[in-house]
């Protein structure tokens, strides 16, 4: 079986979305035989811990190598980090980031580089896949390809310069980052995005990357995991739900969808008590005050942060999941894996959206109503016509089509071509060789 070597700084246990893709990816390629090798961290703490995910990598049998880091962690039971307001997370979060780029987790790359080189030496590897953020995995594989020559896939989840984390309070540390990305395109064989819109960026930012340099493989969702969800008892639902699955960080925030349940409710006051709106992920003090703030608590159900299997559950018990992104910097190229998710669930979408790749994406899925995010009034119009579409039974339906794009299995073909195909080649037909360049230069 051909092995892959994996890199990756997020992996389960933590409840994050962005351990779905180098997860599922593992899973697939095993079937497509493909040898996954997992390059990770041994995550200290966090605010969601999913142990089904981790459960999930363990019936798999995956092969998992973790760089060294405290005995207390969550792989041992350390106590979760308290969901803390956005204002103040977002301030610690630049502050850690003042002195070290790519990000937080700048002393990772040395652990990671250490481990790789013991895994690499030990192993026949044949292909380096790094995924980020954090893109300290980019960085680390690009030490990794530039020492042992292997063929290097990087993936991005979001994009390095443009994200909507991404925090340069002084001019130099973004031409720092690129430089450092700079470094890692140099020696990469084949660059993956999950957007165009990312893919745009990287070709306006390096003039030397061409079109055909990069290509897209979406975010996907299991088909297994609803599969599986159907099969068992679903939670109940009362009353017409709306529901949203994920955490409130950066652009994602329920403050314009409260103020628009609010209005709905007062224009339509026969609706209360026949319609909820139920937050899977956590809802912060800050959140709680503001459903306070528009008199919609009877409206609200917060189960608070679920695990993946248990999440798709409410997803299929719901009849329209909500989705949103804020206008800010970055907001063109979120297009998160709940996205996908929720397009695998097969249920109508409510989103509220700036023009930019989700946008993109919900357009061709037919069972969607857009409007802005931060209109309250245009929110309010939607949950009304959500709510008529289902007393009447006319709810809408999505594109089969569109749907079985974003297969997880179908996606992991594509890598796999890319996998195939950079095992043939020689070196200089890659990226690296198109441009002549080399790591550090």
């Amino acid at each position: 079986m051909k092995k892959v070597l994996i890199i990756t700084y997020d992996f389960p246990p933590l409840g994050k979305g962005s351990v779905l893709r180098p997860l599922k990816f593992a899973k697939y390629l095993l079937r497509y035989d493909w040898k996954p090798v997992i390059l990770t961290s041994t995550p200290r703490s966090y605010y969601f811990r999913d142990t089904s995910l981790l459960e999930e990598a363990r019936e798999l049998n995956l092969e998992i190598h973790r760089t060294k880091g405290s005995t207390s962690n969550l792989l041992t039971g350390r106590k979760l980090k308290d969901l803390p307001n956005e204002g103040s997370r977002k301030l610690k979060r630049n502050i850690a980031r003042y002195r070290k780029l790519p990000d937080e987790h700048k002393s990772w790359i040395a652990k990671a580089v250490k481990l790789g080189r013991e895994i690499i030496e030990s192993d026949k590897i044949e292909i380096i896949y790094a995924t980020g953020p954090s893109f300290t995995a980019h960085a680390a594989a690009g030490e990794l390809k530039e020492r042992y020559k292997i063929p290097l896939v990087t993936d991005y989840q979001d994009s390095w310069l443009h994200s909507s984390s991404s925090h340069y309070t002084l001019g130099y540390q973004k031409l720092r980052t690129m430089k450092l990305e700079q470094e890692v395109i140099k020696v990469t064989d084949e660059i993956i995005t999950t957007n165009r819109r990312i893919k745009e960026y990287l070709i306006e930012e390096y003039d030397y990357l061409k079109h055909e340099d990069i290509n897209i493989i979406n975010h996907g969702y299991d088909e297994e995991d609803f599969a599986s969800a159907r099969q068992g008892i679903l939670p109940e639902k009362p009353k017409m739900r709306f529901t949203s699955v994920g955490g409130f960080f950066d652009l994602i925030t329920p403050k314009y969808f409260f103020e628009g349940l609010k209005i709905a409710l007062e224009k339509r006051p026969d609706m209360r008590g026949k319609i909820e709106a139920c937050f899977i992920g956590g809802l912060s003090r800050e959140n709680l005050k503001l459903i306070q703030k528009n008199n919609i608590s009877d409206s609200i159900v917060n189960p608070g942060y679920l695990e993946h299997r248990d999440a798709i559950r409410y997803m299929l018990a719901s009849d329209v999941l909500w989705f949103m992104v804020g206008k800010g910097p970055g907001d063109e190229v979120v297009s998160p894996v709940r996205l996908a998710e929720y397009f695998g669930s097969r249920k109508p979408v409510m989103a509220c959206v700036p023009d930019g790749a989700a946008k993109q994406l919900l357009r061709g899925y037919d069972a969607v109503r857009i409007c802005e995010p931060d209109e309250p009034g245009e929110i309010a119009r939607l949950i009304i016509e959500f709510y008529e579409l289902y007393t009447q039974r006319m709810m809408p339906i999505p594109d089969e089509n569109v749907i079985k794009k974003f297969d997880i299995d179908k996606l992991t073909y594509q890598l796999v071509r890319f996998f195939e195909f950079l095992r043939d080649i020689p070196p200089e037909f890659g990226i690296r060789g198109k441009h002549s360049l080399t790591f550090g230069g």
